[in-house]
């Protein structure tokens, strides 16, 4: 029984396949992709910047959050199953601090031990596990991994700092189990994180990961533990709204404004995106996460056609110097869009 069950699955993930890739083909159309010459002249900006080092020249009394930091969604899906549906990112988080991001998406989900081992924690997005490489028998990413490649970045370029946020991507039945696993990694190296619920100055957070937490704490840690408070609703509806944006507390003083619209098509996910940058409320008090990832508003999506049309019109986009536009988090980031965003920071 358990075969046929198994063998019904996959007919109707095949069946959406076949249904939807003319669909999304066609809203790309002909106009997707960053051409050569968006990506030289992404490149040259910014110049005599090192894409790994380039909060150096950020003053350190300058609020986190008013500066212009590019990150990646869905951080850990360079390797995942399957991957035309669910790959979010081609570089893995090395190379994508290497290439100048510092906000990353972190989606986690209880690995159970057996056999008196510890409970671990592992990269999933949605119904798909991330893996270590690209051949199909690769192992499982966990948690620890991708530690141990920003704990490597921060070493070799203590002017830096990354910001993570992490959210409890699998179920909410063991939340406590999720939490204590997840504070027993930090905990192996806590002079690497900054955890308080308050923004803090650049300087206060060089070489260090700035925790953002979207999980509840059901084991009393306390906000001295939790990091930034960034509890958000989920926005997955597809209908189109003047202001796409929303905004909530992080606490009494300081607030989150956050876009995240990812049911909508590319269009219309631009507009959001756009709408939500001309109107940013970034700067000191102001978390402002601005997502330009989105998986479509189809019954299956392929974010790699997305994202080659919306990097491309944000390459386009000028981003005024000086302005503060907070964090843009994209889909298959690269260095040119990396250096698009930080480049904006500098006069």
């Amino acid at each position: 029984m358990k075969k046929r069950t198994r063998m019904v699955a996959i007919i109707l993930i095949l069946a959406m396949v076949v249904t939807a890739v003319p669909t999304g083909i066609a809203l790309i159309g002909a106009g997707g992709g960053i051409t050569s010459a968006q990506r030289e002249a992404a490149l040259s900006e910014a110049a005599q910047l090192s894409a790994a080092s380039w909060m150096s020249a950020v003053d350190d009394n300058t609020k986190l959050t008013s500066v212009n930091i590019p990150g990646t969604h869905d951080s850990a899906t360079a390797h995942i199953t399957p991957g035309y549906f669910l790959q979010c990112q081609k570089l893995g988080f090395s190379d994508q601090l290497y290439a100048g991001f510092r906000y990353l998406d972190v989606r986690l989900s209880l690995e159970e031990g057996k056999d008196g081992e510890a409970d671990r924690l592992k990269f999933i997005h949605a119904f798909g596990t991330c893996r270590k490489g690209g051949m199909p028998f690769s192992g499982t990413l966990y948690f620890d991994d991708a530690l141990s490649d920003i704990y490597s970045f921060l070493d070799a370029n203590p002017s830096e700092t990354v910001f993570v946020t992490v959210k409890n991507e699998g179920s909410d039945e063991h939340l406590d189990r999720f939490e204590t696993a997840f504070f027993s990694y930090l905990d192996q190296n806590p002079e690497k994180w900054y955890t308080k619920n308050a923004i803090p100055t650049v300087g206060e957070v060089r070489g260090r990961i700035v925790l953002a937490t979207r999980f509840d704490d059901v084991n009393g840690e306390g906000e001295d533990r939790m990091g930034l408070l960034t509890h958000w609703s989920q926005q997955e509806n597809k209908e189109i709204v003047d202001e796409p944006q929303e905004i909530v507390p992080i606490n009494d003083g300081e607030m989150l404004y956050v876009q995240d619209r990812f049911k909508y098509g590319v269009q219309d996910k631009w507009y959001a995106f756009a709408t939500s940058m001309d109107g940013s409320m970034a700067g000191d008090i102001v978390l402002s996460l601005n997502f330009l990832s989105t998986s479509g508003s189809g019954s299956a999506g392929h974010p790699k056609s997305y994202a080659k049309t919306l990097n491309s019109q944000l390459l386009d986009t000028n981003l005024e110097p000086g302005r503060c536009y907070g964090m843009i988090i994209v889909d298959f980031g690269e260095e040119a869009l990396a250096r698009h965003i930080f480049a904006s920071n500098f006069e």
